[in-house]
């Protein structure tokens, strides 16, 4: 039946036809709208289809952001505005110099060069007329760059190396300085070095292999960097490793000749022809250019690894520049000797390091300083530079100097910049006349950085106790009698008994503050470690080392049992520890973060939030740089919208709050004139050094408890000296420096209680530091440094860790743990009988309601004591074994420390105050 088809009948199956029009409810409500889709490759309806729906939209979207950028582009170029320079002129770019090698001439040597072509010149050494000798900075125009043709040289021996001295120690934290205002930065190798040990400074070999066997890329078969490491000094690497940390800006490689290529006295007894030496010296070059390109590739990326060579040896002579791609060629230029140098610095994309380009604070890089010592009046005159406007009613910072006010500022002619229309038609009109901004004292914040607590508002910083108490204040000599309240009340809480029936006491639970005193005192056993390094200063040479092999021993106790502490056998641990308490859980138990604070809190600042605060900060500064946009940089002191001469305008917004009020546009020359200068602080300041000044945020003049996330990496000072928990250090914290005695501890992102280190996690661990200082919003890198003295009394500062800022939180918890142990004797099932963990049945009592662990994982608590010598019977969750040993991890709440300081460089005076800081 090859034509049959089965046919279905009244009886075949019906199925229920589904009412949806849509595949799913969450397909309804994406039709129905609301929530805007991601451009997420992975959509509702499969890869495949999310690629077809999207990719129209993505590319018309990422169209129009590209179209909307070029825009605003050309509105800034054709208004001479820059990224460095938001609603203003355009002020010279800053070109820093540094000498990666031995001599620091050759830093010299390159600014004469390329100073030897420009159109004009000024020099500046911090007076109105400097010589070309003594000069810190050099400003030199190059007619034929238009508006980019305007370059300010620094040089990292000139600019503020005076400030610290000589030495390579003080040869980085000048480079720091300079770097944090420089646009480009010219990182100078010697190709001529002396050749020193060749050892391995960098701790590789840059552009070769191990096996000399081997070629690399079409090159000879020797090894490319183990010929030029040399040529990297010792200071140069350390220069380079602090500078990648604080941030680098816009790196420039410089490969320089200082000495012709002659013919060696084997050439010539080789007789070898004029040909061959010349081919033996190109290839040479070609061979150090290789090395030095992969240096630069390897340190600054891929995206800064061009090499400009430049011949040093006769600047009057043309020099050879080759580029960075044609190595195979020589390439003899008829033109300048830096012409081609000066035209990559002015067409590249330059910008200082990105925490400050992408900050809200202005800065000034003095080109003239002058000191009234009668009216103690410091006069800096320079260009606006930063992202934002110059705001005169801030507080103002200056480095090695500290945080002053600024009285007026009044804006100055300078004789490289161009003006364009109404500054130029108002210059030319009345040159004589200049504009003032003055400050309003009521509109800025004081410069008081400690706080001032009332003792009337019952605060809790006025209640606890302190690490530092001195022993002739502790209980036993002068106890003052308190009023009656129940047993181990503090007398914080014994103010509250207006609220208790005294008459429901029991005379058995009441004491007189007896017992509150003595758990909140310091005893002489818990310092253990003895002397610190550097709370005497006055030990002997012989003293101090047998300190520092102390110490080296502690910190390999401390890792091979880390917490562990032992206590002697005619101590009592209620005694010893008594401030220290058990926690059910470290990361679920609760603890205040208020309780028994110490007297050092009372003079800092507490925020509630301090994100939330940064946030806000964040968002008021924004709208004043988009209102400083809109102006395109025509205001001087508020919003000419505001209160310009358009009557109907002003009418119409006399509710609108002027934002730019005090504000001065980023590119401006002005001379700030800062009030309260006295000359001890003046004193800090070298007349031979180069000054900077930059703006502080709200509340960054304010103390707090700040917390950094540091790491000891690679590119740090390695020392034999472990680094201790409130050692005195040195934190360089963005544009401010201060010594600070920090607490280590663990960065814990699932509790509120972090972890104590009694030493600095080493081999590039991250931990956090927390440490008394000024406020200071992220990003902000963090440079620490420790400052010592050598067995030969050399002062030595070493770069020990790196990291970034976190924040400013007083209620962050450190705690301290112990660990006491002890060992089972007799076990039976889950009962053991433990010993030498305590040595008398009063500390099993006082201890008895804590918690016991052991280092298998068991957890137990103590039934009773047994006998007269500490043995105590105790109950775990599991059958214990006899090689387990018995824990009691007892915590504590550890604070920072304010570190002494020195007034003044003349004064040999140290302040040792408890609520003291110096930020320089």
């Amino acid at each position: 039946m090859p034509n049959h088809s089965h046919r279905a009948g009244g009886l075949r199956q019906s199925n229920k036809r589904n009412k949806r029009s849509k595949a799913s409810k969450r397909s309804v409500n994406r039709v129905q709208g609301g929530k805007v889709e991601g451009g997420g490759a992975r959509g509702r309806g499969g890869i495949k289809n999310a690629i077809a729906q999207s990719r129209a939209d993505r590319r018309h979207m990422a169209s129009q952001r590209r179209n909307t950028k070029r825009q605003e582009l050309m509105r800034k170029k054709r208004q001479g505005i820059t990224d460095n320079s938001r609603g203003g002129m355009n002020p010279p770019r800053l070109v820093g110099i540094i000498s990666l090698g031995e001599s620091e001439h050759t830093e010299e040597q390159l600014r004469t060069l390329l100073l030897k072509d420009a159109d004009k010149v000024i020099y500046n050494n911090n007076e109105e007329n400097g010589d070309e000798k003594n000069a810190l900075t050099a400003t030199a125009k190059y007619e034929v760059h238009k508006k980019d043709g305007i370059l300010t040289y620094i040089t990292g021996s000139t600019a503020f190396r005076s400030h610290y001295g000589k030495g390579d120690d003080n040869a980085i934290m000048a480079a720091l300085d300079m770097c944090r205002v420089c646009d480009t930065i010219l990182f100078v190798i010697d190709g001529n070095g002396p050749e020193g040990d060749q050892q391995d400074v960098l701790g590789m070999h840059i552009g070769g292999n191990d096996d000399p066997s081997v070629s690399t890329k079409g090159t000879t078969k020797t090894t490319l960097g183990r010929d030029w490491e040399h040529l990297i000094s010792e200071r140069g690497d350390r220069i380079l490793a602090a500078i990648k940390a604080q941030g680098l800006p816009t790196p420039l490689t410089i490969l320089a000749h200082t000495m012709k290529e002659e013919m060696d006295a084997e050439d010539f007894m080789t007789a070898k022809s004029a040909k061959s030496v010349r081919r033996g010296a190109l290839k040479r070059r070609l061979d150090l250019k290789r090395y030095v390109g992969r240096f630069a590739t390897s340190e600054f990326g891929d995206g800064h690894d061009k090499v400009m060579e430049v011949d040093l040896s006769v600047l009057k002579d043309e020099d050879t520049m080759l580029d960075q791609d044609e190595v195979t060629a020589t390439t003899y230029s008829s033109q300048s000797p830096s012409a081609a140098l000066v035209r990559t610095i002015c067409n590249m994309s330059a910008s200082p390091p990105k925490w400050v380009a992408d900050s809200s604070r202005s800065y000034i890089l003095s080109e003239g300083c002058k000191y009234d010592k009668e009216k103690e009046e410091l006069q800096i005159s320079g260009f606006v530079r930063g992202s934002g406007p110059f705001d005169v009613n801030s507080l103002i910072h200056i480095p090695n100097l500290g945080t002053h006010a600024i009285k007026f500022v009044q804006k100055a002619p300078h004789g490289m910049m161009r003006r364009h229309g109404k500054a130029a038609a108002e210059m030319v009109e009345s040159k004589d006349k200049l504009d003032v901004c003055w400050s309003e004292p009521a509109n800025r914040e004081s410069l008081e950085m400690m706080a001032t607590p009332d003792a009337l508002e019952g605060e809790q910083n006025l209640i606890g106790f302190d690490d530092d108490i001195p022993e002739e204040d502790s209980i036993g000599n002068d106890l003052e009698k308190g009023a009656q309240r129940p047993a181990g009340w503090s007398d914080y809480q014994s103010a509250w008994l207006d609220a208790v029936d005294q008459d429901n006491l029991d005379a058995d639970d009441t004491d007189y503050g007896e017992l509150a005193k003595a758990l909140n005192q310091k005893s002489s056993a818990a310092s253990v470690g003895g002397m610190d390094l550097e709370e005497d200063m006055e030990i002997s040479a012989e003293e101090r080392k047998a300190l520092l092999e102390q110490r080296r021993k502690d910190q390999k106790e401390d890792l091979e049992f880390p917490d562990e502490v032992e206590v002697n056998e005619d101590e009592k641990a209620s005694d010893r520890f008594a401030r220290y308490r058990s926690l059910k859980s470290f990361r679920k138990s609760f603890w205040d973060p208020k309780e028994n604070l110490p007297d050092s809190y009372a003079s800092i600042y507490h925020f509630a939030s301090f994100k939330a605060t940064q946030r806000d900060v964040m968002a008021d500064m924004k709208d004043v740089a988009k209102a400083a946009d809109e102006c395109n940089g025509d205001f001087w002191g508020g919003d000419p919208r505001i209160n310009g001469d358009n009557q109907q305008m002003a009418d119409d917004s006399e509710e609108d709050e002027d934002i730019l009020e005090g504000c001065i546009p980023s590119g401006t020359y002005v001379c700030v004139t800062i009030e309260k200068v006295s000359t001890t602080a003046y004193a800090r300041l070298s007349p031979d050094s180069l000054v900077t000044a930059v703006t502080l945020l709200p509340h960054e003049n304010k103390v707090s408890v700040l917390h950094m996330g540091l790491s000891q990496s690679s590119k740090c000072d390695r020392s034999e000296v472990p680094v201790k928990s409130k050692d005195v250090l040195t934190f360089r914290c963005g544009w401010r420096t201060w010594q600070a005695r920090p607490v280590f501890s663990q960065n814990n992102l699932n509790s509120d209680k972090h972890k104590f280190e009694r030493y600095m996690p080493q081999d590039g661990a991250f931990f956090a530091a927390s440490i008394f200082g000024p406020v200071t919003y992220s990003p902000c890198p963090v440079i620490v440094f420790r400052e010592s003295v050598s067995e030969d009394n050399v002062p030595n500062r070493e770069l020990i860790a790196i990291g970034s800022m976190l924040g400013a939180d007083a209620d962050r918890i450190v705690v301290k743990r112990i660990i006491l142990t002890g060992y089972p004797t007799r076990v039976h099932k889950r009962h053991a009988t433990v010993k030498y963990m305590f040595y008398n049945p009063d500390d099993v009592n006082w201890f008895k309601p804590a918690g016991l662990t052991t280092k298998h994982g068991l957890n137990g608590n103590i039934i009773e004591s047994v006998g007269e010598h500490g043995t105590m019977k105790c109950l775990f969750n599991a059958p214990i074994k006899q090689h387990d040993t018995v824990c009691l991890p007892l915590y504590k709440r550890i604070y920072p420390k304010f570190a002494p300081f020195t007034k003044s460089p003349d004064e040999n005076e140290t302040v040792s105050n408890s609520t003291s800081l110096l930020v320089l």
